[in-house]
């Protein structure tokens, strides 16, 4: 069966609907473990999506939308700098 679901806006076709985190952002081209992985409820989902941990299972759906960010990410917070 074969299924497309969008990352980042582009469309991902899969062969299963059942995968775990890592699994997806793998098929999806990131690689290692340095990116989130979040499932949006819709394109421009206001709440930004929820976090799907790399072992969750998935069981995905047509059309699902997810959004991957770079793990250590600090959007714009100031770095802490310890005193010397």
């Amino acid at each position: 069966m074969k299924i497309h679901v969008f990352v980042n806006r582009r469309k991902l076709d899969l062969e299963t609907d059942s995968l775990t985190g890592a699994e997806l952002l793998s098929a999806a081209g990131f690689e290692g473990t340095t990116w989130d992985l979040l499932q949006l409820q819709g394109e421009g989902d206001p709440s930004g999506g929820e976090v799907v941990l790399a072992a969750q299972q998935l069981t995905l759906k047509n059309g699902d939308r997810f959004r991957v960010i770079p793990g250590n990410r600090t959007f714009g917070a100031m770095a802490w700098v310890p005193s010397r």
